[in-house]
């Protein structure tokens, strides 16, 4: 894989927490929470491939294997000498989060997985959804697939923000965009879940409707987690939507 986009920002003496972002979005998600955040801890943020600032996926390449996503974020807290970091994930982000918890539990302090599941959508969906980007592109597509991100009350209240998230959307690479959908097609991580000795925890918005609280609820019971934070009048993205509640929620996970 070709180069990833990470930042690094805070006092490198203070705690790790190292933050996923959705598809099709990119670390600016994270932009709401930046300021509380550094109060606390050292910040990692990266861009998925073709998103944001990180290369893109050769279109020569072979479909993405089941680490290719986890692997070099744990090569890159290697090289930077971080042995336990914080994580917080949404939707792919999540799914990198729980491969985290299974797979490299010793890194973690804890895991807070958002809008997320176990196994999202259909393989059947997802394959569909990467030949029509192929065919038609993500600009075309933008406005389409970044209504169901958000609810109907987070574009009320907040009428700029289904149009910067179309933007950045249309400056996504397709072929790795399709290349992301193939994997999220491809992951089922049910029979890989399992109680888990780390904090985590998990949040959804209300009114996801891409990774509904019922579906995270069947996340909460296969990690026996007891409780699913559920956050009213949001749907995919808390962390753009709600920062405030997302921080407040983060600040009592994490302080425990």
């Amino acid at each position: 894989m070709k180069k990833l986009f990470f930042t690094f920002e805070g006092d490198s003496h203070k705690p790790v927490i190292v933050l996923g972002h959705p598809l099709g979005m990119n670390s600016r998600v994270w932009d709401g929470l930046m300021p509380e955040l550094l109060k606390q801890y050292r910040v990692i943020r990266w861009d998925l491939p073709g998103h944001g600032l990180s290369d893109s996926l050769e279109p020569s390449a072979s479909p993405l294997a089941a680490n290719a996503l986890v692997s070099p974020l744990i090569e890159k807290c290697d090289e930077l000498g971080i042995e336990k970091f914080h994580y917080v994930g949404t939707s792919i982000g999540g799914m990198i989060g729980q491969q985290l918890v299974t797979q490299y539990p010793e890194r973690l302090l804890s895991a807070t997985l958002t809008n997320t599941g176990a196994k999202i959508g259909s393989k059947e969906a997802w394959l569909t959804r990467q030949k029509d980007v192929m065919d038609q592109g993500l600009e075309k597509m933008a406005a389409t697939l970044v209504v169901r991100w958000f609810s109907e009350h987070s574009i009320q209240t907040n009428p700029s923000l289904a149009g910067f998230w179309q933007k950045q959307l249309a400056q996504v690479d397709d072929y790795s965009y399709g290349a992301l959908c193939e994997w999220l097609g491809n992951m089922d991580l049910t029979e890989d879940l399992g109680p888990c000795s780390l904090p985590v925890t998990l949040i959804c918005g209300e009114k996801d409707v891409a990774t509904t609280p019922e579906l995270m609820q069947t996340l909460a019971s296969l990690m026996h987690v007891k409780t699913l934070e559920i956050i009213n009048n949001v749907g995919h993205v808390p962390s753009v939507e709600s920062p405030n509640e997302l921080i407040a929620l983060l600040n009592s996970s994490l302080a425990n």
